[in-house]
């Protein structure tokens, strides 16, 4: 009855110094004309500039993962990724380029090694004609006794006439030979780019063989045949220190296959770039992971076992005395010794100091 009298009271907008209104864990403090109270407005402001932030917030996140492309769809929420598939090309070129560009190591390609070495030769015998061109005209001044021609590039510039046996000037000629070194000096470069670029691994030329053999052998006989020049072959993917072992893990996966370890080791977009059941991709991210955990194990072990031994050693009070001390000291650094070289592009200062520290 009294919770009703107090009801009634105050819709009829009876006096009253104020109440207060409990919702949940929190209260407002009402004036008795129905407006909030000095803490209540503060507590309002504060609350609207929490929800302004929080907006502005909501408003560059959207813009940023939308990009301003119109293509994503609402909620802030991006377009599916687009997975190329080998199924969605027809057979023949386009779906070679497509198998060769979708994983690194099928990136496999000629070099033109002969080619490059045969432009080479030719710039070599122009420039070396060039060369023997001037030093004529260099002795023929000197023994004509111009040597101020010889001493200064602006007199030879200026100079009135040239002898009857030049078939140009000097300084034509060496503006010619100019252009001709810096042609040498760019093909040089660009071969010496080329012949830096590793060759594919057995495994890598046999996997894209096997496709252009079955899969993706539509091709003519002619332009199929770059892929049997293997001593011509480079591979585009990256070096990676420890490239071997990554195919070990390949191979491993291949032989033991299984849904444990395509859920491990393929990702959503890999799986998603074939149908064929004898094509498989596997996340090189995850790969790699696994390698570097094969290694720092190797690592680990190797540093651990020594010390563990020469721990039981003295123990058993043979340390000084017994010659086993010295003996597992030597094998487990030539053991870390192999796996620095083994496993990594360390040179061989580096290998020492390691081995030595």
């Amino acid at each position: 009855m009294a919770s009703n009298d107090m009801a009634s009271e105050l819709e009829k907008g009876s006096p009253s110094s104020s109440y207060r209104t409990w919702t949940g864990k929190s209260s407002k403090t009402v004036n008795t004309d129905g407006t909030p109270s000095e803490s209540v407005q503060t507590l309002s402001s504060v609350k609207r500039g929490i929800l302004a932030m929080l907006h502005s917030f909501n408003l560059v996140h959207l813009r940023w993962t939308r990009n301003g492309d119109p293509a994503m769809q609402r909620h802030g929420r991006m377009s599916p990724t687009k997975i190329r598939k080998l199924e969605d090309f027809p057979t023949g070129f386009p779906k070679l380029a497509c198998f060769l560009n979708s994983d690194d190591a099928f990136m496999v390609y000629r070099r033109f090694g002969s080619i490059y070495s045969r432009l080479i030769l030719r710039k070599q015998d122009e420039m070396s004609r060039i060369e023997a061109l001037l030093q004529g005209m260099d002795k023929t001044d000197e023994a004509d006794g111009h040597v101020e021609y010889l001493m200064s590039h602006t007199v030879d510039e200026h100079r009135e006439c040239i002898p009857a046996a030049w078939p140009e000037s000097r300084t034509e000629l060496m503006n010619r030979l100019e252009k001709k070194a810096l042609d040498y000096a760019e093909l040089l470069l660009k071969t010496h780019q080329l012949k830096s670029l590793s060759q594919p691994s057995s495994r890598e030329y046999r996997n894209v063989l096997h496709f252009m053999e079955n899969s993706g052998g539509q091709l003519t006989e002619e332009e199929s045949a770059f892929i049997y020049e293997k001593e011509d072959l480079i591979t585009l993917r990256p070096g990676r220190e420890h490239a071997w072992l990554d195919d070990i893990i390949e191979k491993t996966l291949k032989i033991f296959r299984c849904r444990l370890l395509r859920f491990f080791f393929c990702s959503k977009e890999t799986r998603a770039k074939t149908n064929d059941p004898n094509i498989h991709y596997y996340d090189r991210t995850r790969i790699s992971v696994c390698a570097t955990t094969i290694i720092m194990t190797i690592i680990l072990v190797l540093l651990i076992i020594p010390i563990w031994l020469l721990y039981r050693l003295s123990i058993m009070g043979s340390l000084v005395t017994s010659p086993d001390s010295i003996v597992v000291i030597l094998i487990f650094t030539l053991l870390f010794s192999v796996v620095l070289s083994a496993f990594t592009k360390a040179k061989r200062h580096e290998i020492l100091a390691a081995s030595a520290g």
